[in-house]
């Protein structure tokens, strides 16, 4: 175990809260400060401040770091980019919605830009709330009241030990225009502070991982989320928010399991590098890692005829099974996942299209993911649209077409390779075709090609 740094006691305060509240406040933070060092094995090297405000002020407090952190053309691309796969409605404000969802469910957060954890002052009530729901009543919620206020400040001091260590706001930032490697880097992060979280409940890890991991994390994906903000969520807000959570714990009570806290901190110096590594672990941690494929694509200039490029992204294996529904033949589509990059369009008069290359672990997967999608997609149009066309290609590639004249998806597969262009005018959609097919550039994907990548933003928001 690391030397652990001797730290001021913390100073908690809130001129609304009953005095009683901020003393047990006081106690089970400075235990959690406490706590956290021992079961993560990792030193403190500076104070971490602790601040307690209301849970308003903590939805204005992540919409000011979002303002000061992310730029705007990222906000506008990840909208855009959500709404012109139908992932979300066409009116929603997805940053909005996201930071909605957040502030229902928040606990509390680390900042690493602040350096500090900040609690929501009605935390005690919140969670009497949520735990009186779940068991039909108040009976024995004040039994398990400490041990949850034990497990979410231990949760927030280990992302302060993070940062400390690992340097929170450099690893994130890497992955400014990949989702998929965000999801991947936040598994880590994420799985890694409820690990200790939940050992903190008990005080005891090694009995923590004893557990079957994928069982822990089967209920915590299953609990994950209570109230009506989670519930009227579009299932892709939803369940990006706590597939860090549940897959992540999975991920690292696996590597404890084999390697101890040492083999959690090697993995901060190289990661997992796709939700496929995080999802099936045996692609990132067997003495074969299954590494994705990096894709370029080209500069479709589409600007006289009116659509700006608002930029390019990764999906992943994760959020395409959200893509496809999530049922059982989705999951399966999606399992085969080898790499993906997208690029989003908006017309300037508001239309939103998308140009697409995927890339397979084999050409059956290929062909399993291009009829699952095939279907997913089709189902936005009419009947006498929704059968597909095909269309001649005499470079190999076999491609078909769905709906009319103003708004097409084409779906083209040449081996284990699928590109897709959907949103476009039929007259638009051979070259833009042709250009994912013949100009994208392919390579495997590296932790030392991202981190000498310059990120377009540092990392955002907090991390809960």
């Amino acid at each position: 175990m690391r030397t652990m740094l001797a730290l001021a006691a913390i100073p908690i305060g809130c001129a609304a809260m009953p005095a009683a509240a901020q003393d047990d406040l006081q106690r089970w933070t400075e235990e959690a400060r406490d706590r956290a060092p021992q079961m993560r094995g990792l030193g403190f090297t500076r104070d971490v401040p602790v601040e307690f405000i209301s849970r308003e002020s903590i939805g204005a407090e992540l919409l000011e770091m979002v303002d000061r952190q992310y730029p705007e053309a990222w906000r506008i691309r990840i909208d855009r980019s959500y709404k012109a796969f139908d992932l979300v409605p066409r009116d929603s404000d997805v940053l909005g919605d996201m930071l909605e969802l957040v502030v229902s469910q928040a606990g509390g957060f680390y900042d690493p830009h602040g350096q500090r954890i900040v609690i929501p002052d009605d935390l005690e009530q919140f969670l009497g709330d949520m735990l009186g729901g779940m068991m039909g009543g108040a009976d024995g919620v004040a039994g398990i009241m400490e041990p949850m206020m034990a497990n979410i400040l231990t949760h927030e001091f280990t992302h302060a030990l993070q940062d400390q260590t690992h340097g929170l706001d450099e690893l994130l930032g890497t992955s400014m225009d990949n989702d998929d490697l965000r999801l991947a880097l936040a598994a880590l992060i994420e799985g890694d502070a409820t690990l200790i979280g939940t050992a903190a409940m008990t005080g005891d890890l090694e009995a923590v991982l004893e557990q079957d991991p994928a069982a822990m994390a089967a209920l915590m994906g299953a609990t994950g989320m209570v109230g009506p903000e989670a519930a009227a969520m579009p299932p892709i807000l939803r369940e990006s928010l706590i597939f860090p959570y549940s897959n992540g714990y999975r991920l690292i009570a696996t590597m404890a399991q084999r390697g101890g806290m040492e083999a959690v901190d090697a993995a901060f110096a190289d990661p997992p590098l796709s939700t496929e590594q995080v999802m099936h672990i045996e692609k990132y941690l067997g003495e074969q890692r299954d590494v994705p494929t990096a894709i370029e694509l080209p500069d479709f200039g589409l600007g006289e005829f009116g659509w700006i490029n608002l930029g390019t992204n990764t999906l992943g294996e994760f959020q395409i099974r959200v893509l496809l529904g999530g049922s059982p033949d989705a999951i399966r589509a999606a399992e085969g996942w080898d790499g993906d990059r997208f690029a989003v369009f908006e017309h300037q008069d508001g239309r939103l299209a998308l140009a697409w290359l995927t890339v397979w672990d084999s050409n059956e997967d290929a062909q399993q993911f291009a009829d699952e999608y095939r279907y997913a997609d089709g189902r936005r149009f009419e009947a006498d649209e929704r059968r597909p066309r095909a269309l001649e290609d005499a470079a190999g590639w076999a491609t078909a077409q769905m709906g009319g004249e103003g708004d097409t998806t084409t779906i083209s597969r040449k081996d284990d390779r699928v590109a897709i262009v959907r949103g476009l005018p039929a007259g638009l959609v051979d070259p833009v075709l042709n250009a994912t097919r013949g100009l994208a550039k392919t390579r495997p994907m590296t932790w030392a090609d991202m981190r000498a990548t310059p990120a377009d933003a540092t990392q955002p928001a907090g991390t809960p």
